[in-house]
């Protein structure tokens, strides 16, 4: 990859081959976040030069200054614009934003990035789980109780029914995870 210097004079210099190797880096990154967060290929594209735009802008600026990674950058902008158009489209409610994106080093950003991701993941997969299996498996992973006092907690008549039941549900959530996600 080109250094983060020599890519922003090149930017400042509207060099088409900067923004082709900006698109080839990190687009695929916009259009995953887009497409897990409700939204098409289509508007992952219209995401992206959006974003490329904002760069047009700020970059030849006399006063733009860089305060993280130029990936950094460009995933913060994209992703608040898509957030952006989600709440106006009255598909998700306002996020708050705990962080403060020109504080955070890049690493800190992608395990921000992945906790959210991870987050999604397991929303959408309980959403897909009978409210059963939910309870159970909400009870049995997050409870800190032991098996025996869930056998009883849960009214099993033995270990071995709860040990099926326990069977039963991980392999309805494998099964729909592999099937959406995996």
């Amino acid at each position: 990859m080109i250094p983060e210097n020599h890519m922003l004079d090149e930017l400042r210099k509207r060099d088409n081959a900067a923004y082709n190797l900006l698109y080839t880096f990190y687009y695929p990154g916009i259009e995953s976040f887009v497409r897990k967060n409700s939204g098409t290929k289509a508007d992952a594209q219209d995401i992206f030069q959006e974003t490329i735009l904002v760069l047009l802008e700020k970059v030849p600026k006399e006063d733009f200054m860089l305060t993280s990674s130029i990936k950094t950058y460009i995933t913060a902008v994209a992703h608040n614009l898509w957030l952006k158009r989600l709440r106006d489209a009255k598909r998700v409610l306002p996020l708050a934003i705990d962080y403060e994106l020109e504080d955070m080093t890049l690493s800190e950003f992608e395990q921000h990035e992945e906790r959210l991701r991870s987050k999604n993941v397991m929303k959408r997969l309980f959403e897909r789980l009978t409210r059963h299996c939910v309870i159970f498996l909400t009870k049995t992973f997050l409870s800190g109780a032991s098996r025996e006092m869930l056998v009883e907690a849960m009214g099993y008549k033995n270990p071995h029914t709860f040990d099926n039941q326990k069977y039963k549900c991980l392999e309805q959530a494998r099964k729909n995870y592999s099937k959406n996600d995996g």
